[in-house]
């Protein structure tokens, strides 16, 4: 938490129970459900909440005879949440068409509050609190904020119209970044709707064919995709030979695939430095694509290896794909991304335990093989999609440093609003 006298002279240091009444949520009760149906009383849950605010699409209900037992434990669009079990410290506001829903027993509401609403969810937004929250976390072996701690957390409070300008200029920058997430959503639906078509239809055909994946162009085969790869699983280094100290060569383990892009930082990054009669064998190469073949993402974590993540050694419960020539190996990271395979991977993995999937699944994996040329004008396509994907991630990334910073400096008053 940040110390007092960093603040502004003018400035007020206030608990939020100065400025605001803290209070709890409530749970259905015992042996009662939430329900799909549509009733007058809907019910906020924390998986219902992201930072800033709640995902209205998959609300449920409070049945109507239950509702009088827990009918005080509701929240306003006046009032502000923060969870206080599960995921702790997400906050936001409730939008109007959720006016006097009830309220989980795990998150706790601001009501009456008596500063600048929208300064005050910013802060709660910021280090200010989210750093206490997070302190809250270490402290505590099942972690769960008590109304007394957000009571007595501090925040600043600077003069009314201070607030209201502070308030302004951070919104602004919120307001861009969900026009960029609405574009990132619409351009997600545009992607998914031309795999299901061009993936399944191809490109100009007129005839079709049944097959085990469905109609397909009367051209195109169906085949395992052993067929048309190289399939290198990652070698069984011992985990205690492990360096973290950056010595030899890095590491590619299933922790360092996420979806569409490999993943480097100091806390999960390792090195090899003895000996190793087999390197060339295990060795990643540009274009390579990459599966984690283990965890509850089994089979979404992929990525293709670039220059600038070589040297690097294939690890074990790692998949390394290398296509043949037959193979255009970026229609294959296309469907590797698609529902098809997501689909087949749900349906070998194994259920029990931590889930995997194995050579041989992959090996066995049937997918549509178009002519080389189409699936290049195919992958070409989706991959446009995907570059555009990107832009506009780099682009949310960009305006969420720019909050960071304006937080840091307008919060603080170390840069202070002309009013």
């Amino acid at each position: 938490m940040m110390k007092v006298e960093l603040y502004p002279k003018n400035w007020d240091v206030v608990n939020i129970e100065d400025i605001a009444d803290v209070k709890g949520g409530k749970r259905l009760p015992k042996g009662e459900s939430l329900i799909e149906e549509i009733t007058n009383h809907p019910y906020i849950r924390v998986a219902d909440m992201f930072m800033g605010g709640v995902k209205t699409g998959k609300i449920l209900y409070v049945p109507e005879d239950v509702y009088p037992s827990i009918s005080r434990y509701t929240i306003s669009k006046d009032d502000l949440f923060i969870s206080v079990a599960g995921t702790l410290g997400i906050v936001g506001g409730i939008p109007e068409e959720l006016d006097g829903a009830n309220l989980t027993e795990n998150a706790d509401k601001l009501t009456n509050i008596k500063i600048d609403k929208e300064f005050l969810r910013q802060v709660l937004l910021s280090p200010i609190i989210q750093n206490a929250v997070e302190k809250e976390k270490t402290n505590n072996a099942q972690p769960k904020l008590a109304l007394s701690r957000i009571r007595t957390f501090k925040i600043p409070n600077p003069p009314l119209p201070e607030q209201q300008k502070i308030a302004d200029i951070l919104s602004t920058v919120d307001a861009k970044i969900e026009v960029i997430d609405q574009q990132i959503t619409e351009t997600q639906d545009l992607k998914k709707g031309l795999m299901q078509r061009l993936l399944t239809k191809g490109i100009g055909h007129t005839e079709f064919k049944d097959s085990a994946l469905g109609d397909i162009p009367k051209s195109w085969e169906v085949l395992e995709l052993v067929k048309h790869i190289k399939l290198l699983s990652g070698f069984a280094f011992k985990s205690k030979d492990f360096n973290e100290e950056g010595k030899g060569v890095k590491l590619l383990r299933g922790i360092n695939i996420t979806i569409g892009k490999l993943r480097w930082n100091e806390k999960i990054d390792r090195w090899w430095d003895l000996d190793f009669d087999d390197f060339e064998k295990y060795s990643a190469k540009v274009g390579d694509l990459v599966i984690s073949m283990d965890g509850s993402l089994v089979g979404r974590n992929y990525a293709r290896v670039q220059e600038k993540d070589l040297p690097l050694l294939i690890v074990q419960r790692v998949a390394c794909l290398r296509a043949k020539l037959t193979l255009d190996l970026e229609f294959l990271n296309q469907i590797i991304g698609s529902p098809l395979w997501l689909n087949y991977v749900d349906s070998v993995k194994t259920s029990s335990g931590i889930p995997h999937i194995s050579a041989k699944n992959i090996r066995e994996f049937k997918i549509p093989f178009p002519p080389k040329e189409e699936q290049e004008q195919i992958a070409k396509i989706l991959s446009s999609v995907d570059n555009k994907l990107e832009v506009l991630s780099e682009k949310k990334t960009t305006y969420q440093e720019l909050k960071k910073g304006l937080m840091q400096q307008l919060l603080t008053g170390k840069i202070r609003v002309k009013v």
